[in-house]
């Protein structure tokens, strides 16, 4: 008896021994075991949410970049379209291209002014600028169908500005064209 009883003092002291391990393991290794597994995974997380924000920057320059090299192409297709000829032709044809219109659509145009050529932009451009003012009297309908007609051309230009009113001859419609032409370069620039 006193065998099984030793026998159970050892069992009761090595249960004891261990359950007092146990909970040395509970207390002490468990949270520090969760601390690093919650680090582990908030890292995780993080590093998932950072590769996201760089993949999303990374397509946004994509698309910068490519809607930058469309656009150079449709910048270089222009200026490769745009003439390059002196002032006086540039004033005929676009002297021309009124009066045809205006005839075409029934107009009057009344009269025509030119701005004198200025450079565009930044020292080194190539281009050159030229106002062109006219005055346009007949209808609202073909007044309307003018502009459309004249803003369906391949001339290079931009309109400044475009007044309408009423006259009693009809509508009085004044505009402002800016025309830009290849400018041949000065001293020391590529045109």
């Amino acid at each position: 008896m006193l065998a099984t009883l030793r026998a159970s003092t050892i069992r009761t002291a090595a249960g004891s021994a261990m359950a007092l391990a146990a909970l040395g393991v509970f207390v002490f290794a468990l949270p520090g075991a969760s601390r690093r597994r919650q680090a582990s995974e908030k890292a995780a997380l993080t590093a998932m949410a950072d590769l996201k924000r760089q993949e999303d920057e990374l397509k946004a320059s994509q698309a910068e970049a490519e809607r930058i090299r469309v656009d150079r192409k449709v910048l270089d297709d222009l200026l490769g379209d745009m003439p390059a000829e002196g002032v006086g032709d540039l004033h005929w044809k676009l002297s021309r291209r009124l009066f045809d219109l205006a005839g075409k659509h029934g107009v009057s145009l009344v009269s025509v002014k030119y701005g004198a050529p200025a450079r565009e932009g930044a020292k080194g451009s190539a281009l050159e600028s030229v106002d062109v003012e006219f005055i346009l009297f007949g209808i609202f309908k073909d007044l309307k169908a003018f502009m459309l007609a004249l803003e369906g051309g391949r001339l290079p230009f931009a309109v400044v500005s475009a007044k309408l009113d009423e006259a009693p001859e009809g509508a009085h419609l004044t505009v402002v064209l800016r025309a830009f032409r290849r400018a041949p370069g000065l001293a020391g620039e590529e045109p």
